[in-house]
């Protein structure tokens, strides 16, 4: 960014734009490098130094040193984690540093390129920083209000010969006065040659930027301006698809956004799952608990919890609702861990867990306490069914302690044990410990337990295994580079799956 932007930037601020909460953990390094990752094939090496000494706060520290590379000398630092949907959005990047050398901002917007073209693009500040012995805060705007990307990630490059100290690292969104932008819904399902139109809440008068996304195409964009009672209407024309598949909307208004999601299905299926729907006979509000790892927590926006929401507030219009607290790479001791307050794997994923009543909570678990190691010879998996026991029942016992909500088990799916087994052999050579998802002795041992454990505790149990594991096209249903999380086609059958049981009258 040149100085007249970051005068006029700073100007705005001043004015009253805000900057959100800062959406990195661990931002001065107290607990390790949690933040960078560099890639093999930059220059440069990083290390964590834990000295009070050489940090501006805490004790924790990043040394970035530059080494040649590419006919220059520059160190590079990637921070982890992208940051997904963030079209129409303006980030503040910031760190304090301090040492030699240049150091530099940027970030990688991640896009759909056109053929034969880079699925990604560099931004970097257009004047580095020259560092000295002190230390000074650096900070880099990246202004995506009407631009697209799919995902965004920062990165820090020290150019010349030198070395960087950096702590306190800050990504922060920025939103101007006053700016909002709302959907009734965040996810849709359309038959294929129909849509609605979208209509969203924001500013009067506000300029609003429309990025639409379908399938694997380049974002269309548009532009167009909310009425005087601050409605934004997306005309259904702009997305509507004569064939299957998932559209991605962004409106967004002065740095604020929202995102719908709208999958597009042939209208067999559509009249199915409305149908389906309708079986629930809901006559009062439901609001549904979801526990599980990341079959739950993936596609957050368009995975199984937002298509039952949405199917079942299309047969029932306002009664249904939900709370997400699916954490990636769950296993049950984990959450055993999380539901008693002991130090855990995204800890914070529970919190004000039961600050509200909830009538009804699915668990669905298995995918990650089933792998096995080859350590093990691929014979026991990473939760022994004996602990999986164990800590299903404090799990429960916690449950009960907050709610009396009916707790339905979901068992664990039948991934694809070939898309499986190829990833785990091909890794094997460089990880000598390396784990293979999808054992079908191991799932179904963890089916056994959940099916004994239920009735044993009142606990309804609802089986997707044996139905996907015989499922005509079961590849269809995950992920084709993994086999083991949720395809859009995979989140749909496991909604289909609880709307069925909803029908039945599962957990009333």
């Amino acid at each position: 960014m040149n100085r007249r932007i970051m005068f006029l930037f700073g100007a705005w601020l001043a004015g009253g734009a805000v900057l959100a909460a800062n959406l990195l953990k661990n931002p001065g390094f107290e607990g390790g490098n949690t933040l960078f990752d560099t890639q093999q094939y930059w220059a440069g090496t990083v290390e964590h130094i834990q000295d009070a000494a050489q940090a501006r706060t805490g004790k924790g520290v990043i040394r970035l040193v530059s080494t040649p590379g590419r006919g220059t000398v520059f160190g590079r630092l990637l921070l982890r984690g992208r940051q997904s949907e963030p079209s129409g959005k303006i980030y503040v990047f910031s760190l304090w540093a301090r040492g030699t050398g240049a150091l530099h901002l940027g970030g990688i917007r991640y896009i759909t390129p056109p053929e034969g073209k880079s699925p990604y693009e560099y931004e970097w500040q257009e004047e580095g920083v020259t560092l000295t012995g002190a230390w000074q805060k650096v900070s880099y705007t990246i202004d995506l209000s009407r631009r697209v990307a799919n995902s965004l990630a920062m990165v820090v490059e020290l150019r010349g010969e030198g070395e960087a100290y950096l702590d306190d690292v800050s990504l922060e969104t920025v939103v101007q006065p006053g700016a909002f932008v709302t959907a009734q819904s965040r996810h849709l399902v359309q038959p294929v040659g129909k849509a609605e139109d979208l209509v969203l809440t924001t500013q009067p008068q506000a300029t609003v930027f429309v990025s639409i996304a379908k399938g694997k195409d380049e974002p269309v964009c548009h532009e167009l301006t909310s009425s005087a009672e601050g409605k934004a209407v997306v005309p259904g024309a702009w997305f509507v698809s004569a064939e299957p598949v998932d559209c991605r909307i962004a409106v967004c208004s002065g740095g604020a956004a929202a995102h719908v999601d709208v999958t597009f299905v042939p209208q067999a299926s559509f009249d199915r799952s409305l149908n389906l729907a309708k079986g629930a006979a809901l006559t009062k509000p439901l609001r549904i608990l979801y526990l599980g790892d990341s079959l739950t927590d993936f596609d957050r926006g368009r995975n199984y919890c937002d298509k039952v929401d949405f199917w079942l507030n299309q047969a029932f219009p306002g009664l249904a609702s939900f709370h997400n607290a699916g954490v990636g790479g769950d296993y049950i001791t984990r959450m055993e861990d999380r539901m008693y307050g002991r130090p855990a794997h995204r800890k914070e994923m529970y919190d004000g867990l039961w600050n509200e009543k909830y009538d009804l909570v699915f668990i669905f678990l298995g995918h990650n306490d089933t792998k096995t190691t080859a350590k093990s010879e691929l014979k026991v998996p990473v939760v022994p069914p004996e602990a999986q026991n164990a800590s299903f029942r404090k799990a429960v016992a916690q449950i009960r302690q907050h709610s009396q909500a009916p707790i339905v088990f979901i068992s664990g799916a039948s991934m694809v044990e070939e898309i499986c087994r190829r990833n785990y052999e091909k890794v094997l050579p460089t990880r000598p410990n390396s784990s293979l998802f999808g054992l079908p002795e191991h799932v179904e041992a963890f089916n056994d337990v959940l099916q004994k454990l239920g009735k044993e505790l009142g606990i309804a149990y609802l089986d997707v295994y044996a139905p996907m594991k015989n499922h005509p096209d079961k590849p269809s249903l995950f992920y084709p580079t993994d086999g083991v999380h949720l395809s859009t086609a995979g989140h749909a059958f496991v909604a289909d799956a609880i709307l069925a049981a909803l029908a039945s009258g599962i957990g009333r």
